[in-house]
């Protein structure tokens, strides 16, 4: 080197000698400062630090590594920390360890797990750096390891997020292709696999909330763990710890099912419970079903009873809407096949469809032609009633009536006018106010035909009943004629005799007056000439014998009082009929019965008195109210009848008596040739009669028995054939108002 150039650096070349003699202590020093400075890292780190043998035994740990795993310093560096290792990340962590050793890198890092002394689970980060020797011979590893387990959680729920979305989006799509068994089970199994479960199940609440149905065990339940034999409807109250979120409405988590004090005992074949969920679903206040999961390998969380909970819920939201959506079909299917066309009107102007069923094309309409307002509703109305039914819907809008029923006339696409009967239910706002109208039509056409076919019918029936009532009551006319001929041939009898007798004997009066006549005018002229000659006296004596003057004057007086016998006959007679018929009597009133029957003997006598003895049997009954006019003709039919079935000599006994407290009883025997049992049962019917013909109308006793039940009684008959027929009315003594009220016929 030039002496100049030594010259120049010399001062540099000192300052070197003089550094070269002073670095050793400094570099020391120094070297001091930063072995505190790491140590202070290394004890104060908030992760994980190590230094590990290539034997694989920590030689030294920071106490946030003991912290991290639950160790002390002592426990961590002696033993080997690979079994530490979770099982399942073991080998892995070998082979990058090995990986180094070999030289074939300097370090390796990789997410493993440690476990803790109580057996849970560290997520670690773990990075780890060989530190070499001169003969590149591994001396130690240096190991930093960050706890990830909160983000390792964060992430794997974040997962499960995904996971459990991807399967409630699924759900709505499986339901379209699997039957609800199906639906069901694949449902059960995605909870179970979301979980980490082992077994699941899915059961009911019957609608009495007393009850439950299994419906469906995952696959994996029953070929791997569940053999036992169950009925799928049983009571809730015996079913066991899984269904008391049923009994409670909450969800059910139980981590320990060894130790659960209201456990069941468990039917033969029934896997081993370790843990368990179970949860309900609640739809408007009410239990509808059951989802549980059973057996994981650790503890259940909250989050597994979320899942499990929103399975649930969706599973049973997919089911109702597929057994709603089922249940519409077939409701449609059943309306469409229907006359009864279903729709729904908007509550606003011109009345809009907003929806109309398929079977409306009956009438030759679209749902979509009515839908689009073309034809509007209120033009397929009639007008001829259309003005009264959006009257009626008003009225019963602003009544607040829930519904209506309106009959009326649609016209047709074919112009053709058919009834229909329009049943409705107004759905309202929550202020009242209609939204929409909702109901049916049913065509009620035929309904209508046959109506007017029956208003006809019963014009028809009306007047023919009409004519029918104008012969029944000339009928009854006639009965009565007949009555009143028969009656009129005895009174004519009857009245024969007194009139003849009374006619006879006013003759021989009107004789026997003549000759007294006579007599009188020859005393009188003798009495002139008795002065003048005394021989007239003989004359008038021989006159007077000649006349029998004598026997006239005994004779005369004894015309006299057969004849007025005779007029007081007549006068009975007439009485009696008077009595019999009550002329002007035609009202509601008490009478004597026992009158009544006697008045009507009196009438009928000339019927029975030949062959017939009459014997009453009379008791103690009050007056009735009645008509006796009517009650009358019964006795005498009664005792017409009784005289006609006696064909020689016969008796007729008349009875009366009390039945119970308000009622009694008449009875008409006679001991006649009886009915016979083939004809007894039709004696009250019109017409009916076995007298020869021109004998009997066969009314006589239709009309009786017409006007016994007028009076609320009760007419029977017994017979025997060849030993007579006894008649047995029974009559109220006061009738109720109703029937007192009944205008006579």
């Amino acid at each position: 080197m030039p002496a100049a150039s030594f010259d120049a650096h010399w001062p540099v070349i000192v300052l070197i000698g003089v550094m070269a003699l002073l670095l050793p202590g400094v570099l020391l020093a120094r070297l001091h400062r930063e072995q505190k400075h790491f140590r202070a890292i290394f004890e104060n780190a908030m992760v994980g630090m190590a230094r590990s043998s290539v034997e694989r035994r920590w030689i030294e740990v920071n106490p946030a590594l003991c912290q991290m795993l639950g160790y002390s310093a002592k426990a961590l560096t002696s033993c080997d920390w690979i079994d530490l290792t979770h099982p399942d990340d073991r080998q892995t962590n070998i082979q990058l360890f090995e990986s180094v050793l070999r030289g074939e890198c300097d370090g390796f890092a990789l997410e493993k797990r440690f476990l803790r002394p109580d057996g849970s689970v560290v997520f670690v980060n773990l990075a780890a750096q060989a530190i070499r020797l001169s003969n590149k011979q591994v001396d130690y590893f240096t190991v930093v390891i960050e706890d990830i387990t909160q983000r390792q959680l964060a992430e794997k729920q974040f997962a499960n997020q995904v996971d459990r979305s991807m399967v409630l989006i699924e759900l709505p799509q499986k339901a379209e292709t699997l039957d609800e068994h199906g639906f069901m089970q694949y449902a059960l199994e995605r909870a179970e696999s979301l979980t980490g479960s082992r077994i699941g199940f899915m059961h009911f609440i019957n609608d009495d909330g007393e009850s439950i149905e299994l419906i469906a065990w995952s696959r994996n339940t029953l070929e791997k763990y569940c053999t036992a034999v169950a009925d799928r409807h049983y009571p809730l109250s015996k079913a066991g710890i899984w269904a008391d979120a049923a009994r409670t409405r909450e969800p059910l988590m139980v981590n320990d099912y060894a130790t659960a004090t209201n456990r069941h005992g468990l039917p033969d074949g029934h896997s081993k419970m370790t843990r368990l969920i179970s949860v309900p679903v609640i739809e408007n206040g009410i239990v509808r079903m059951m989802t549980g999961v059973g057996n994981k390998d650790e503890n259940y969380t909250t989050y597994d009873i979320e899942t499990v909970q929103l399975i649930g819920n969706e599973t049973w939201r997919i089911v109702r809407r597929q057994r709603a959506d089922k249940a519409l079909r077939l409701a449609m299917q059943v309306v469409n096949a229907s006359p009864v066309v279903c729709f729904r009107w908007a509550a606003s102007n011109g009345w809009p469809v907003v929806f109309v069923s398929e079977n409306v094309r009956q009438w030759g309409y679209t749902p979509e032609q009515l839908q689009s307002g073309q034809p509007g509703f209120a033009s397929i109305v009639h007008p001829d009633d259309l003005s009264r039914i959006a009257d009626e819907v008003m009225k019963h809008t602003a009544a607040g009536a829930p519904g209506y029923e309106q009959e009326y006339r649609l016209i047709t696409a074919e112009n053709k006018v058919i009834w229909v009967v329009d049943r409705t239910k107004v759905t309202r706002d929550e202020h009242g106010l209609p939204v929409f109208y909702d109901g049916v039509l049913t065509d009620i056409t035929e309904r209508k035909q046959q109506q007017l076919l029956i208003s006809d019918n019963l014009t028809h029936q009306r007047q023919l009943n009409k004519r029918l009532e104008e012969a029944n009551n000339q009928l009854l006319q006639s009965e009565k004629m007949a009555s009143i001929g028969q009656l009129a041939a005895g009174i004519a009898h009857e009245l024969n005799n007194p009139i003849g007798f009374v006619h006879s004997n006013l003759g021989t009066l009107d004789g026997y007056l003549h000759d007294l006549m006579t007599i009188v005018d020859a005393y009188s002229t003798a009495a002139e000439q008795q002065d003048e000659s005394r021989p007239n006296l003989r004359a008038i004596e021989q006159l007077r014998e000649e006349r029998d003057f004598d026997f006239m004057r005994e004779d005369i007086f004894k015309l006299l009082a057969e004849s007025k016998d005779g007029i007081g006959r007549v006068r009975k007679i007439v009485q009696d009929l008077k009595t019999f018929s009550r002329v002007g009597e035609q009202e509601w009133q008490e009478a004597d019965l026992h009158q009544g029957i006697d008045s009507t003997l009196n009438i009928v006598w000339n019927e029975l008195k030949y062959k017939c003895q009459v014997i009453k049997e009379y008791g103690d009954i009050p007056p009735v109210y009645c008509l006796i006019s009517q009650l009358n003709q019964v006795f005498m039919n009664m005792l017409v009848n009784a005289g006609h079935a006696i064909e020689k000599k016969g008796t007729i006994t008349i009875r009366t008596q009390r039945a119970g407290d308000d009622k009694v009883c008449i009875e008409f025997s006679d001991t006649g040739n009886g009915i016979d049992p083939e004809n007894l049962r039709r004696i009250f019917e019109p017409f009916f009669t076995t007298k020869p013909i021109g004998k009997g109308t066969g009314l006589g006793l239709s009309v009786s028995y017409n006007i016994v039940q007028r009076h609320q009684g009760e007419i029977a008959v017994d017979s025997i054939p060849g030993q007579g027929t006894t008649f047995r009315i029974t009559l109220p003594i006061h009738p109720t108002t109703s029937a007192a009220q009944e205008n006579p016929q």
